[in-house]
């Protein structure tokens, strides 16, 4: 019950309220908590004050909101993933105890953006095999992921990619080098949306990584989109 003349602020009282209810199964990982105006109406407070109350658990861990669906119960284990790109989505997972699993959208022969074919070092009108990823944690859709490769690379259109890259890329006897990445705040287009089961327009972490072979020559240029629901980084 909230108390309107204790010292304990009332968004504070909620969020102790809350906590308890976690705490005692009420509601478990996975579960969805009230919406904003049950919330309202069970503790008889302002919209303010629950979102004061949902913010401070979602700081603390306790629940994560995903846009346009509500507030939800956190697992308190998401995916930790190296933002340095020192460990390999799938190692990533295998470190964090997940599972990491991929679908091949696309393995294609196509024309490469302005971007792509500049890195790539071949005209824009050179088709370059272009592969597309949809990668999952535990079954949840977490990056989508879109290549394009160089002409050494070409092979790979004959490989199973459902699993790790670096894995079929070492099983070639081919290095890699150096990486450049650059990260970014994108918004996820209709197409993005769907892939990861977001709204159209929430924000998504776009990482660009342009890596090289052991000779310093491009190999392949990657963007990579992440949901961060579903994400934790470490730098």
């Amino acid at each position: 019950m909230i108390e309107a003349n204790s010292i304990v602020p009332l968004y504070k009282q909620i969020v102790l309220s809350l906590r308890d209810d976690i705490a005692a199964g009420k509601y478990r990982p996975g579960d969805k908590l009230p919406s904003e105006a049950e919330l309202m109406d069970e503790f008889g407070v302002s919209r303010i004050t629950v979102r004061s109350a949902v913010k401070e658990l979602e700081e603390s861990g306790l629940v994560v909101r995903a846009r346009g669906k509500g507030t939800f119960v956190s697992s308190g284990d998401k995916l930790v993933y190296a933002a340095d790109d020192q460990e390999s989505f799938s190692r990533s997972c295998q470190l964090s105890g997940k599972t990491a699993s991929t679908q091949v959208i696309e393995l294609s022969f196509t024309y490469p953006t302005l971007r792509d074919a500049k890195f790539l070092g071949v005209n824009d009108t050179v088709r370059v095999l272009r592969s597309r990823r949809l990668r999952s944690v535990d079954g949840e859709p977490t990056l989508l992921e879109t290549n394009c490769y160089s002409d050494t690379l070409s092979f790979l259109v004959n490989e199973d990619l459902s699993g790790s890259l670096m894995e079929v890329l070492e099983s070639h006897g081919i290095g890699l080098g150096r990486n450049i990445r650059t990260l970014e705040v994108c918004f996820a287009t209709d197409y993005e949306a769907s892939c990861l089961n977001v709204e159209e327009g929430s924000p998504l972490l776009l990482f660009v990584d342009k890596r090289y072979g052991a000779d310093d020559k491009p190999l392949f240029i990657s963007r990579q989109v992440y949901c961060t629901e579903r994400l934790k980084f470490y730098l």
